[in-house]
């Protein structure tokens, strides 16, 4: 995760302090109104980034928060908001609907239509800003989702509670790898949140994104197999070969890629002197002798080489 910030109204004067705290928050969000009610303003948000994706924890006093059409004109980073209602109470209006959150409860919102937003009380939000483009579910299907509140009291969304709310406290010592495996992880949240939420059976992409999650997350393995990441995704192995041949790849190959892709990035990054055998191993590739023919063939260059023109 990247560094963790803090951004508090009360880091203000009193007379900066609302035209400070709307900029900030539109700033770690996307742009739109932002009206505080009540005479006290008092308001913290605080996040970090987990390879693409924005997490981001605000807590503050009554407030309004509206995303109107010159707002969408002016900057639409196009994701899909995914709420933990941490504390409190909030009105969600988008999409012709009106979903009453409360404490506990998840709540799915799109950047790229207006929306609204009104507390009573003080709130907390835990919020995952994820990029649509990362998402493999028809925009219909998400559409058909927002602005309506899902309690966490059982089946998916009570998995994806914790995850979302830890995310969001994980440390900020995750290496890229480690980020890209979360963020895959993140995605697949997701899906199975909108799948059980009335998808109807994962399509082929859906199934393709889930399988290829299982790869990140287990990449270090030197004994994943196909099989593994067919039995993870309950589809048969065969499936899960015509999935990676419709992508212009094999289940072995895309694995062998994500693999060199990793040890060429950590080449490239470590600051300290580490054994490249140890590198690899750490990707799952434990013959040495192999390792440096694949290195070789795809990156024309060997593992030695490429570390020594790195750091010159």
């Amino acid at each position: 995760m990247s560094e963790w910030f803090e951004i508090s109204a009360a880091d203000r004067p009193a007379t900066e302090r609302a035209e400070y705290w709307r900029t900030s928050v539109c700033d770690q969000f996307v742009p739109l109104a932002v009206e505080p009610a009540g005479d006290t303003l008092r308001g913290r948000v605080a996040g970090g980034n987990v390879a693409e994706i924005r997490m981001r924890r605000m807590r503050a006093t009554r407030h309004r928060f509206e995303r109107r059409d010159a707002d969408i004109a002016q900057t639409d980073p196009e994701v899909l908001h995914l709420l933990h209602m941490d504390h409190g109470e909030t009105l969600v209006e988008q999409d012709d609907r009106t979903a009453s959150v409360r404490a506990g409860d998840l709540l799915l919102y799109d950047s790229t239509r207006p929306f609204r937003f009104r507390t009573d009380d003080d709130f907390q939000f835990t919020i995952c800003l994820l990029p649509k483009r990362l998402l493999p579910v028809p925009e219909r299907v998400q559409r058909q989702w927002t602005a309506r509140a899902l309690p966490t009291s059982g089946g998916v969304a009570a998995a994806v509670a914790p995850f979302l709310c830890s995310l969001a406290r994980a440390s900020s010592d995750a290496d890229a790898a480690q980020q890209l495996a979360l963020q895959q992880a993140m995605v697949s949240m997701y899906v199975a949140l909108l799948s059980e939420a009335g998808l109807g059976g994962n399509p082929p992409a859906v199934n393709l994104s889930l399988a290829k999650s299982f790869i990140a997350r287990n990449l270090g393995d030197p004994r994943l197999t196909p099989a593994d990441v067919a039995a993870a995704c309950n589809i048969s192995l065969s499936y899960l070969h015509r999935l990676f041949a419709n992508d212009d790849a094999t289940v072995a190959g895309y694995v062998r890629e994500q693999r060199l892709q990793a040890v060429h990035r950590d080449l490239l990054e470590a600051a300290v002197e580490e054994p490249v055998a140890h590198v690899a191993e750490r990707w799952g590739i434990t013959d040495p002798a192999h390792f440096s023919r694949m290195f070789k063939k795809r990156f024309g260059v060997s593992p030695g080489e490429l570390r020594r023109t790195a750091r010159a």
